[in-house]
């Protein structure tokens, strides 16, 4: 599959992207000298330029700088919120599956009504639960979209279930373990990084969206929501602060769509 895609000039195209993007957040203090917390008052609102890339903020801080730090926290806990999602996913969606019974409808019942309910609205009504906080952002992201990968992974089991080498190694006394690891999960897993690359886009935009809320992470922290949510107080006299944050989400959110588009394409 791998192959076929770096076939594909988009899809190289958002590899090539996303691959700077997460170097530029990895080798931040290399990148960039200056503090993505410190900033001067007489620094603040300055036009970009050679010593300040992007211009800087309100406090005087470097733009560029907080943009590239912002990769570290954006990305880190969207990853931070997917690993514990594909693993419940994969954990419900395998023994649902395999097992079925009545254990398999209890579940997928309530996976069926919790999945019923818009997904933000849902996020939202966990946050006013638990309180305001990434770390509420990242369990309530978790609660809401592991049901989608239950439900997608139950759906692959059953139909692998019934394949001739499935039943002889069943027969042979398998253990279900090692048929899951040999066998089910080998197979069901070009679908499950369709999945993955898909949502890795939508938890980006979800968690940006709670912290331009104020409902995620919180300043002086640098995030692209954050950042987004303390340009808009001066949206009306310096607007292009919103830009370089504004951009950096819509590329990172569009270069994971194509590049799961063409996963799927070549699955």
């Amino acid at each position: 599959m791998l192959k076929k895609v770096l076939k594909d000039k988009v899809a190289l195209v958002c590899l090539i992207i996303l691959a700077l993007i997460i170097l530029m957040g990895i080798f931040a203090p290399f990148v960039s000298t200056y503090n993505p917390l410190e900033g001067s008052i007489t620094q603040k609102f300055k036009s970009p330029s050679f010593e300040h890339l992007l211009g800087t903020d309100y406090m005087g801080r470097d733009t560029f700088t907080r943009l590239i730090y912002g990769v570290r926290t954006t990305l880190l806990l969207s990853i931070v919120t997917m690993i514990p999602t594909i693993l419940i996913g994969l954990a419900v969606g395998l023994f649902a599956g395999y097992f079925r019974g009545i254990v398999d409808e209890v579940l997928m019942r309530f996976c069926d009504v919790m999945m019923s309910f818009p997904s933000q609205v849902m996020i939202l009504a966990i946050i006013g639960a638990l309180g305001i906080g990434i770390k509420n952002v990242i369990i309530a992201n978790i609660a809401v979209k592991w049901m989608w990968y239950a439900r997608m992974i139950r759906g692959n089991v059953i139909r692998q279930s019934d394949r001739n080498y499935i039943l002889f190694s069943k027969t042979i006394g398998a253990r279900t373990f090692y048929i899951f690891r040999k066998h089910i999960i080998p197979m069901i897993m070009p679908e499950l990084i369709v999945l993955i690359t898909l949502d890795m886009g939508w938890l980006i935009l979800s968690i940006s969206t709670l912290s331009f809320l104020g409902l995620g992470v919180q300043a002086p922290t640098p995030e692209w929501g954050a950042m987004l949510n303390e340009a808009k107080n001066v949206i009306g006299t310096k607007p292009e602060q919103m830009i370089a944050p504004g951009l950096a989400i819509v590329i990172t959110v569009a270069a994971f769509n194509l590049l799961g588009d063409s996963f799927k394409d070549n699955k």
